[in-house]
């Protein structure tokens, strides 16, 4: 995502304003929305990108290709180096004022997510315990962003999740 000095300016500008919006009383989940909306829009396709899928959640998808985004969800904050997205947001228009470059990165760094099955996230499994596989890396161009799922392309994300599900399955 290559955002102008325009845009960075814009969504700096934007941030400065939710911090005043908390410390005149507007409620915390109001701010903490509007303000991610509006990164969300500049992070296109990049917006809560996955780094990890469970070796369920690959089963899943294999096995129920027809109906998958029913059965995969986000998970953020599962794992120890990134935050819930509420405190991630809150933590940055409550703490100290960062400059655009700081509070960007830390949003976006702490914005990726995790795949995992439903019943997985409904259970509240630890990360530890949930068998994570790396997914490949952002450079080419697969598990982004679509909207409240993520994208899952026969051709693309199919391909590798089949070959990573016959890979464990044959250990």
């Amino acid at each position: 995502m290559n955002l102008s000095s325009h845009q960075k300016n814009l969504l700096h500008e934007h941030y400065l304003t939710m911090r005043k919006m908390l410390d005149a009383g507007f409620s915390k989940r109001g701010v903490q929305k509007s303000f991610e909306e509006l990164a969300y829009t500049a992070m296109e396709k990049n917006c809560w990108r996955p780094t990890h899928i469970s070796q369920n959640a690959v089963k899943y998808c294999i096995e129920n290709w027809d109906v998958r985004s029913k059965g995969i969800q986000r998970a953020h904050g599962i794992l120890s180096d990134r935050m819930d997205r509420f405190d991630r947001t809150i933590l940055l228009l409550q703490g100290e004022c960062l400059s655009f470059d700081q509070w960007w990165q830390f949003f976006t760094n702490h914005d990726r997510t995790i795949l995992i099955e439903r019943s997985e996230h409904s259970k509240n499994i630890p990360a530890e315990d949930l068998k994570l596989i790396e997914l490949p890396p952002w450079s080419e161009d697969m598990f982004y962003n679509s909207g409240f799922s993520v994208s899952l392309r026969k051709k693309s994300e199919g391909i590798w999740l089949q070959n990573t599900y016959n890979i464990f399955m044959s250990k």
